[in-house]
C-alpha cells in the first residue's frame, strides 16, 4: 500500500560498508519502527540459521545506528546468545535522513518484516509521502482516525487498505462524504467502519449520485445496525461492494414508493 509514489530516485546515492556493530548500540527509530514482537523474535532465535539469516540494515545518523530493516533479527540474535550483546554484521548506510529511513523501511517484503498496513502507513507519513499525508489529511478532517496500531475502535479504521482503495478508485471528495455520512448515521459505532460497509456506502453515493437525497440516507442507515448490513450481505452474491450497496439500497427504499430507487449495478 502507498508504494507506488515512493521515488527511489529521491534517495542519497547508495553509499554502505559492512560493519560489526555491537548490539547494544543498535536502535530502533520509534517514529516509524514498529513494537518489538516478542513472539515472532522467539521464533526467528528458535530456527535461527546462518544459511537464512541476513544482515541487518542499518543507517549511521547523528552519532547512532539506527536500524530500518532487521530489528528481529537483532534481537534474536542477542536472544541465541543468552540474552547478552554481541557484535552484529550489519550493512550500514551512510548520508540517510530520519525519512529515507522510514521510506526504506515502507519497502520492506522479506519474511521476518511483513508490515501491516497501519505500520506501512506511519512509515509513509514518516517518510513524507504526499499520497500518504493527504490521504490521512482527508480522514482525520472528517473526524475519523486509522487504528495505526491494529485495534478495533471507535471512530477509527482498521481496514486501512481498503480505505485507500477507496480514496483512490473514488476520489477525495466521494471519500469524504462517505464518511461524513458514516459519522452521521452511526456516531463513531466500531462496526460502522468495517470493509463492506464503507465499500457498500461509497458504491451506493457513487451510482446513486444526483438521485439519492442525503439527510434520508442519514437516517436510514442511522435506524440500522451497521452489522447487520454486513451480516445480511454475506447471503447475497457478488462482489463486496455490490452486495453491501445492495442492502443500502433496501435500507434507503424502507416501505416508501415516492423515495425508492431502483437497483442498478
Amino acid at each position: 500500500m502507498l508504494n507506488s509514489n515512493l521515488n527511489l530516485s529521491t534517495l542519497p546515492e547508495s553509499t554502505f560498508t559492512y560493519q560489526f556493530v555491537n548490539s547494544a548500540l543498535l536502535f530502533p527509530c520509534m517514529e516509524y519502527q514498529r513494537l518489538l514482537r516478542t513472539e515472532k523474535v522467539a521464533s526467528i532465535a528458535e530456527n535461527f540459521s546462518e544459511y537464512i539469516a541476513n544482515d541487518p540494515k542499518v543507517s549511521f545518523r547523528d552519532g547512532r545506528y539506527y536500524v530500518f530493516d532487521g530489528q528481529n533479527t537483532v534481537e534474536a540474535r542477542r536472544a541465541c546468545n543468552g540474552g547478552k550483546d554481541l557484535p552484529i554484521r550489519c550493512k550500514v548506510f551512510l548520508g540517510l535522513s530520519k525519512e529515507d529511513e522510514a521510506t526504506l523501511f515502507a519497502l520492506q517484503t522479506g519474511i521476518s518484516t511483513c508490515l501491516t498496513a497501519g505500520e506501512r502507513l506511519r512509515a509513509n507519513l514518516v517518510a513524507r509521502n504526499p499520497d500518504a499525508i493527504h490521504f490521512v489529511r482527508a480522514t482525520v478532517d472528517t473526524g475519523v482516525e486509522f487504528a495505526y496500531d491494529g485495534i478495533r475502535a471507535a471512530w477509527k479504521i482498521y481496514c486501512i487498505e481498503t480505505a485507500y482503495e477507496l480514496y483512490k478508485q473514488y476520489g477525495r471528495e466521494r471519500y469524504i462524504e462517505m464518511l461524513n455520512i458514516i459519522n452521521e448515521a452511526w456516531r463513531g459505532n466500531v462496526d460502522a467502519y468495517l470493509a463492506g460497509v464503507i465499500r457498500g456506502v461509497t458504491r451506493f453515493i457513487s451510482v446513486y449520485e444526483g438521485e439519492y437525497d442525503r439527510e434520508r440516507l442519514v437516517q436510514q442507515l442511522a435506524r440500522t445496525h451497521p452489522k447487520t448490513i454486513t451480516q445480511l450481505a454475506q447471503k447475497d452474491t457478488g462482489s463486496s461492494a455490490n452486495r453491501h450497496m445492495r442492502q443500502i439500497l433496501r435500507i434507503y427504499n424502507g416501505a416508501s414508493r415516492e423515495m425508492s430507487l431502483p437497483l442498478k449495478n
